[in-house]
């Protein structure tokens, strides 16, 4: 089975539409996707909507961002039940969060000469960084994504802005309160040892932690297995990705798939 789930959409910071993500993988021979947009369910919804409509398999999904310890943790929340009305209430406060950082950075970028409305931005829908420095490059302030991240919104940079976001712990919780399954994103971007890695990773399977993207697209082979060998350790569920988002960020859907083992099958219901 050839599956791809970590997708983005235009629902959040990706290219296409949700629809357009399912009939591409329908395409290119995959059997099964989720697209997984940052901090909300609507991208996921439509998605899967299409799907049921084409016969391709389906895992509602959404990628919830964190922070621990001054580190980025994004969490995979799939299977959560997003016909809950309860759902969209407590996502607010993770669209809040995002929201005033984004607010700050703006105003960042305005005392550095490169001002954005922000306002036009959200009503075209989410906004998020890589919204932001497409922004930026349409207004000729850089001559690409990758320029406007080295030099003003990336990590560290002048108009960078560290958001509040919830724990880890939080997000884990959220994604079993509506009965889905947490699983941890891209590991190796969490550039922790093995030993503080393995200690992390106890931290989060003691409160509900279910998986780990083990087949994320940039881990090599020795990264998957020792990811695929903690997973089979803590009786997770190990998980892969392409992360696209547009031809710079994450790969093409159908290039780097990746073919789920039977416990993984089994508790995500593919």
């Amino acid at each position: 089975m050839k599956c791809d789930l970590h997708i983005h959409s235009n629902m959040s910071d990706g290219i296409f539409s949700p629809e357009r993500l399912v009939d591409l993988a329908v395409e290119r021979g995959l059997d099964c996707i989720s697209v997984t947009d940052h901090d909300g369910f609507e991208g996921t919804r439509r998605a899967r909507a299409h799907a049921l409509q084409t016969g391709l398999r389906y895992v509602v999904g959404a990628e919830l961002s964190t922070l621990a310890e001054g580190v980025d943790v994004h969490i995979l929340a799939y299977n959560v039940d997003v016909d809950d009305p309860d759902l969209a209430v407590a996502m607010e406060t993770v669209s809040r969060l995002r929201d005033d950082r984004n607010r700050l950075m703006a105003d960042k970028l305005k005392q550095h000469g490169f001002p954005i409305d922000l306002d036009a931005l959200a009503a075209h829908g989410f906004v998020g960084r890589p919204v932001i420095a497409r922004e930026m490059v349409r207004l000729g302030y850089c001559k690409d994504v990758a320029e406007a991240f080295d030099k003003y919104i990336g990590a560290d940079k002048c108009c960078y802005v560290q958001s509040k976001r919830l724990s880890p712990e939080e997000a884990i919780r959220l994604t079993l309160r509506f009965g889905g399954l947490p699983v941890l994103a891209h590991p190796k971007q969490l550039r922790m040892d093995k030993p503080r890695f393995e200690r992390f990773l106890r931290k989060l399977v003691s409160v509900g932690l279910a998986g780990i993207e083990a087949n994320y697209f940039t881990h090599n082979i020795y990264e998957r297995n020792y990811y695929d060998r903690l997973a089979k350790k803590y009786s997770l569920i190990s998980t892969g990705g392409s992360d696209f988002h547009d031809y710079v960020h994450g790969v093409e859907i159908g290039t780097k798939s990746f073919s789920p083992n039977a416990y993984t099958c089994r508790i995500l219901g593919i």
